[in-house]
C-alpha cells in the first residue's frame, strides 16, 4: 500500500482511535518498524492521545496552522541554532516546547472528538392518531402505520444505522442495503431487518411485542437474550414480563389493516368485528346474543357500510347506525 507521508498524523490518529482500516493498520506497525524515530514519533503521539482521551470538553482551534507549525519544528528543522546558551534562550525553549505540546494535545482532542462524538441525523417523526398512515421512510422503505402509532426515525452515519423507535403497530417493507443496519427499537426489544417485509405490533398497553415476517427474514432479540430467527411467515411474540420469546401461527388477518383482505373461515362473530374495529373508524357493537354466531366470509377493500351490510343480511341481522357506532341486532345463532 502506498501512503503519502503527508497523512501520516491523520494516520496515527486513525491508528490510536480504532477507526483505521486493516491497511491502514499494516501501515503505520510497518513504518514504526523502519526505525527508531518513527518508533519515537507514535509513541509521543500515543502519550498525548492517551491524556486527551479523558478530556470532556474540546474547544475549536485551526488544525491546519496548528499542524503546520507542529510539523515544522519536530520533523523539519530548517537548521542548526547557534550552541550560545542564556537564561532567555533557554526559557523560550522551553516555552516552545510547552506550545507544541499543547498545539498537540488540542488537535488530538479535536480528532478525538470529531472521530467519537455520534453522528445521528435528526429524527423524522411520523404519526397515525385515528387513521392509518401510508408513508416513506428517508432511506427508501416504504411503512404504514396502524392507528395510535407513533414512530421515530433517525440514521447514524458513522455506524450506518437506520433506527426506528416504534409505539404502536407497523408494516415494514425495507429499502435493504448490505452495508447498513436496519433496526425497529421497541424499549430495548430490537427486530433487525435482513432483506425483509415485516410488522411489528408494540401498542404501550400491551404485554407483549408482536412480529411476523411477511417475506425474508428478521433477527428479534433483546440486550440480554439473543433471541430468535423469524423466516417468511413466521410469527414470535415476546412477553414483556417473562422475558421470554414464543413462536406461533399468523393470523389469518394480521395485515388486513393495510391490505383491507379479510378472510374468516367459521370465525365467531365476535372476533370478526375485533378485526374490522381495528381497522375501520366507526365502532361496530354486538349485541350479547349474537357473539356466539360463526361467520364464513371474505372481504377485498369493501368500505364499512358494505361490509355491515353483507354480514346482516348473510345472518338476518338488522343495522342501526349511530354518530360514532354501527348496532347489530337480531335473534341470536343458537339453531343456525
Amino acid at each position: 500500500m502506498n501512503r503519502s507521508l503527508d497523512h501520516i498524523d491523520e494516520l496515527i490518529g486513525k491508528y490510536l482511535a480504532g477507526e483505521a482500516q486493516d491497511d491502514e493498520v499494516a501501515f503505520i506497525e510497518s513504518w514504526v518498524k523502519e526505525n527508531d524515530e518513527n518508533r519515537k514519533y507514535v509513541d509521543q503521539f500515543r502519550t498525548i492521545f492517551q491524556r486527551a482521551s479523558t478530556v470532556k470538553e474540546f474547544q475549536v482551534y485551526d488544525t491546519d496552522a496548528a499542524w503546520t507549525k507542529l510539523q515544522r519544528s519536530l520533523r523539519k528543522p530548517e537548521g542548526k541554532t547557534v550552541p550560545f546558551k542564556t537564561e532567555q534562550s533557554s526559557n523560550k525553549k522551553i516555552w516552545w516546547r510547552v506550545a507544541a505540546s499543547i498545539l498537540l494535545l488540542c488537535t488530538v482532542g479535536l480528532f478525538l472528538y470529531r472521530s467519537l462524538k455520534p453522528d445521528i441525523s435528526n429524527p423524522v417523526v411520523m404519526t397515525a392518531a385515528t387513521t392509518i398512515v401510508t408513508d416513506t421512510l428517508p432511506d427508501g422503505s416504504d411503512v404504514v402505520l396502524n392507528k395510535k402509532t407513533k414512530l421515530a426515525y433517525s440514521f447514524d452515519k458513522k455506524k450506518k444505522t437506520h433506527t426506528i423507535k416504534l409505539s404502536g403497530e407497523a408494516y415494514f417493507n425495507v429499502q435493504h442495503e448490505a452495508n447498513k443496519t436496519f433496526v425497529v427499537d421497541v424499549e430495548g426489544v430490537y427486530v433487525r431487518d435482513i432483506g425483509t417485509s415485516f410488522n411489528v405490533k408494540a401498542y404501550p398497553e400491551s404485554n407483549t411485542v408482536e412480529v411476523v415476517v411477511e417475506k425474508g427474514e428478521v433477527m428479534f432479540y433483546t440486550d440480554q437474550d439473543s433471541g430468535v430467527y423469524l423466516r417468511e411467515n413466521g410469527k414470535c411474540v415476546y412477553d414483556k414480563t417473562t422475558k421470554k420469546f414464543i413462536i406461533d401461527q399468523p393470523e389469518e388477518n394480521v395485515l388486513s389493516y393495510k391490505t383491507r383482505l379479510f378472510n374468516f373461515s367459521n370465525t365467531e362473530l365476535s372476533k370478526v368485528v375485533e378485526d374490522l374495529n381495528l381497522v375501520y373508524d366507526k365502532k361496530i357493537v354486538l349485541a350479547e346474543n349474537l357473539k356466539a354466531c360463526h361467520l364464513t366470509v371474505s372481504f377485498n377493500n369493501e368500505n364499512q357500510d358494505e361490509i355491515v351490510a353483507i354480514i346482516a343480511e348473510t345472518l338476518g341481522l338488522t343495522v342501526k347506525t349511530t354518530e360514532d357506532k354501527i348496532l347489530l341486532e337480531g335473534s341470536g345463532c343458537e339453531n343456525k
